[in-house]
Order: structure tokens, then C-alpha cells, then sequence
């Protein structure tokens, strides 16, 4: 007869095993010429994506952004991950806003109707609003930090730090573009961080 105590013995040697199987299978995969092939087309992404980033420009970054949310979308896609793709669509989004934002922030005309939408204070920071493309920077910075907690080989990491590290420069740069449109005058810190 199987005791509680037995059943939970029994129940750890079963984890143990299976635990020690994937153990096993991940050192594997490691291994494998194949594995050796994506982390070197991550690190030549790595690389893409610091280049691009070292341009400052706002929109390269955000249409590479865009290119790298499509290729995960894809993938998911793939692999039916109803959450995942309903994470990414709201990505996909977030740089639509930005884009769109993007057209509009150096234009003083044009950029007055948003700056007077983002009136209250909690609408803004700095003097700047708050609006679409601050939020979606935020959020997606927000995701990808999140992307980083998951189970991850180092490579696939580094490159969604890159990514993020990039969107900070954008994020950046459209602040800078938001203060010359409005006549803004940034703190120094601001400016450098």
C-alpha cells in the first residue's frame, strides 16, 4: 500500500529524473552544430543592432524594433503562443504610436495640439507631455526587461539588452526633439543621461 509519504518519495525520484533528462537534452542542444550557428547569428545581430543604436536616430532604431517584433511574432506564431502573440501585436502597436509621433515632433504646428493634450501634470515630465511615443518607450522597454527574465540562452539575452539599450537612445532622442520643438530647455542631466 502507498503511503503519503512514499507517494512523495516516489513523486521526487520521478522529478529528479525528468529534471535530470532535460539536464541532459539542454547540454545537448548546447553542443550541436546548430546551436553553435544561432549564437552566431545572434551575436552578428548584437552587433547590427549597436550600430544602429550609435546613430542615435530615432527612426532606425524603431524600424528595426519594428522588423525584430515581426520576426518574434512570426516565430510565436509558429508555435501557437496565444499570450506571447498578444504581447507582441501590442508591440507592434506601441511603434506604430512612436512612428506616427515621430512624423509629428519636429513640427511646431503640428506638435502644439499634443503638447496642449498633455496638459496636466501627470501628463507630463520635464515640462514634456507624456504622450504615445513616451508611453510605448516605456512599455516596450518595460517587455523586453521582461524578456530577459525568462529562460534564455546568454546570447538570445545579450541581444534583448541591446535591443532595449537602443530603444533608450531613441527614447532619448525624441526628447531632445520634443524640447527644441517646444522650446523646452532640458536639465543638464536630462541631456546627457
Amino acid at each position: 500500500m502507498s503511503t503519503p509519504e512514499n507517494t512523495q518519495r516516489e513523486q521526487g525520484d520521478q522529478r529528479q529524473r525528468l529534471l535530470g533528462r532535460e539536464s541532459v537534452a539542454v547540454d545537448e542542444h548546447r553542443e550541436a552544430p546548430s546551436a553553435a550557428k544561432l549564437v552566431d547569428a545572434r551575436k552578428a545581430l548584437i552587433a547590427y543592432v549597436r550600430e544602429i543604436a550609435a546613430s542615435g536616430k530615432a527612426e532606425a532604431i524603431i524600424e528595426m524594433e519594428k522588423d525584430f517584433i515581426q520576426n518574434d511574432l512570426e516565430h510565436y506564431a509558429r508555435a501557437d503562443d496565444k499570450e506571447m502573440i498578444g504581447s507582441l501585436n501590442a508591440a507592434l502597436l506601441g511603434v506604430a504610436a512612436i512612428k506616427q509621433q515621430l512624423e509629428l515632433v519636429d513640427d511646431p504646428q503640428k506638435y502644439q495640439a499634443i503638447d496642449r493634450g498633455h496638459a496636466l501634470p501627470k501628463n507630463r515630465k520635464q515640462g514634456l507631455p507624456l504622450d504615445e511615443a513616451r508611453q510605448s518607450f516605456s512599455s516596450h522597454r518595460a517587455r523586453l526587461g521582461n524578456y530577459v527574465k525568462y529562460r534564455l540562452e546568454e546570447t538570445e539575452k545579450q541581444l534583448v539588452r541591446e535591443r532595449k539599450k537602443a530603444l533608450g537612445i531613441a527614447d532619448k532622442d525624441y526628447i531632445a526633439r520634443q524640447a527644441r520643438t517646444l522650446g523646452v530647455e532640458l536639465p543638464q542631466r536630462a541631456k546627457s543621461a
